[in-house]
């Protein structure tokens, strides 16, 4: 009994690591430049508080900037209070890019970063550091499901 444990467990783990995929496996050419479009194009209309963008964006699972802001989402039950919640976030994140002196022309250099199955992170560069965005494949639907921006060390 303790043999066949011991081949099934080695099977297993032979069929998990042949299995495996890489940094970018399972991703084609043809998938990577869809989704540096899909997000380059979401963060534009994103940063113009353009509301169309809801359906873009996977709201259960979204972090922005260090926040989970999907857990947030998540606490509003009626439809209506998920909606103000939405149309709140586009209009504040516009708002406050606009503020801040944020100018879409700034990003540039928009590619693939990282891909699996699930998930593909997309990057630009901009003059205030590296702009990182997720962008998620759930039900062949693809979602805009993170937004960060890491500050590149001064020279």
């Amino acid at each position: 009994m303790k043999t066949a444990s011991l081949i099934i467990a080695g099977i297993t783990a032979l069929v998990a690591l042949t299995s495996c995929r890489g940094k970018h496996a399972g991703t084609t050419a043809n998938t990577g430049v869809a989704d540096i479009a899909f997000a380059k194009e979401t963060f534009e209309m994103l940063a113009r508080g353009d509301a169309t963008v809801d359906p873009k964006i996977d709201w259960k699972t979204l972090q922005s900037f260090s926040v989970n802001v999907g857990a947030k989402y998540v606490t509003y039950k009626t439809e209506a209070d998920q909606k103000g919640f939405r149309d709140g976030f586009i209009t504040q994140f516009s708002s406050s890019f606009i503020d801040q002196g944020g100018k879409l022309e700034n990003f540039a250099n928009w590619r693939v970063d990282e891909a699996d199955t699930l998930k593909t992170v997309v990057i630009a560069d901009s003059t205030n550091g590296l702009l990182k965005l997720s962008v998620t494949d759930r039900n062949e639907t693809r979602r805009l499901s993170g937004i960060e921006m890491v500050k590149q060390p001064s020279p």
